[in-house]
């Protein structure tokens, strides 16, 4: 079984034009500290759950469509304008088609070939793949909670369908899959969504867990990223301390079904303080490799005081950004990994 190498971590999207030019610029600047490599997420999938509501429930037949983005066709500029959805009256079931992510993942495929023929990315690093979680996927568009289990489990399926599709067109062995969970954590936080029901989040978390991480071959690497989101803001709201994304890890590594190579964390720029990483000296990682967001736009020196802060309690923790950083500027994309590159090398 393939063990992770380096101790940087990208998390997903990268803000760049093309995979071609995130396996050039990712390559040449942190290839040798990495073990995956995503391919930005790049056009359409920038938007990640947002992409999902646009490919899935958008003029779908059987969901009414409440509220849409005004100033273009699906991408919201802000909370006000993002989809809201429900079911239409008597739908007890739902099917999906392709989401889209196999299908970008094998032609992406394809280019990091050819970037390892470069030589621009080592011959060990895999692509990585980023799916929304059901629970993510569904929760910010259908606002009525009657809706979420019929959506939910059409999503589920829909997924399950694109892991094997993506095993069918990438060989196992040269992929990572990472599971982004993001709105379960802010949900059960219980002070932003009006429409949260925190006393069932978990059970519409650890399911999909024990049903789609065996789905994942032992050939490929398994990670998951806990995230308090970037839209509208980053993060959308901070957590007291990392106790609850805590307590998701331990239980996606005790869960899953399989080994989870890595889990990522976030860490909010402000965050240096002892609380908010004390929690860390309760995770159960056994053999799983834990990156910390502690990488933000306001450069190396503050990044790798957040890093040292976590180590005090994990002291082999990896780095990583808070999240993914596709929305920021494009000039701003070489300096965030250079401060991947420059943390690392202090390591």
């Amino acid at each position: 079984m393939a063990k992770l190498k380096g101790d940087v971590l990208l998390v997903g999207s990268v803000g760049l034009h093309t995979a071609a030019d995130v396996f050039k610029l990712a390559g040449e600047t942190i290839g040798d500290r990495i073990s995956t490599i995503p391919d930005g997420e790049i056009g359409d999938r920038t938007f990640w759950i947002i992409y999902v509501a646009y490919k899935l429930f958008l003029n779908n037949p059987s969901i009414e469509t409440l509220v849409r983005p005004k100033g273009h066709e699906w991408r919201p500029t802000s909370m006000d304008d993002v989809f809201q959805f429900k079911l239409k009256d008597g739908v007890k079931s739902l099917k999906f088609g392709e989401i889209g992510y196999a299908r970008a993942a094998a032609e992406s495929y394809e280019t990091l070939k050819k970037a390892r023929a470069a030589g621009q990315i080592p011959a060990d690093v895999r692509l990585q793949v980023a799916f929304p979680f059901p629970q993510d996927a569904v929760f910010l568009f259908f606002r009525h909670p009657e809706d979420h289990a019929v959506v939910m489990a059409a999503y589920e399926d829909t997924l399950a369908r694109e892991l094997k599709l993506l095993f069918e067109l990438v060989p196992p062995k040269e992929l990572a899959v990472q599971f982004d969970v993001c709105t379960d954590l802010l949900e059960m936080e219980g002070t932003y969504y009006a429409w949260s029901r925190p006393d069932t989040v978990w059970e519409r978390y650890i399911g999909p867990v024990h049903r789609l991480a065996p789905l994942i071959p032992p050939d490929a690497m398994l990670g998951y990223h806990f995230c308090y989101g970037t839209f509208p803001k980053k993060p959308v709201i901070e957590p007291k301390d990392l106790g609850l994304s805590i307590r998701f890890a331990n239980a996606a590594i005790a869960e899953s079904g399989r080994k989870v190579d890595f889990i990522h964390l976030t860490v909010p720029v402000q965050r240096t303080d002892d609380a908010y990483f004390k929690p860390l000296t309760e995770l159960k990682a056994d053999d799983t490799k834990v990156f910390m967001g502690v990488v933000n736009v306001d450069g190396a020196d503050a990044s790798y005081k957040r890093l040292q802060a976590a180590r005090k309690y994990l002291p082999d923790c990896g780095v990583a950004a808070e999240c993914g950083f596709g929305r920021e500027p494009i000039e701003k994309i070489p300096g965030l990994l250079a401060i991947h590159k420059e943390i690392a090398a202090k390591l």
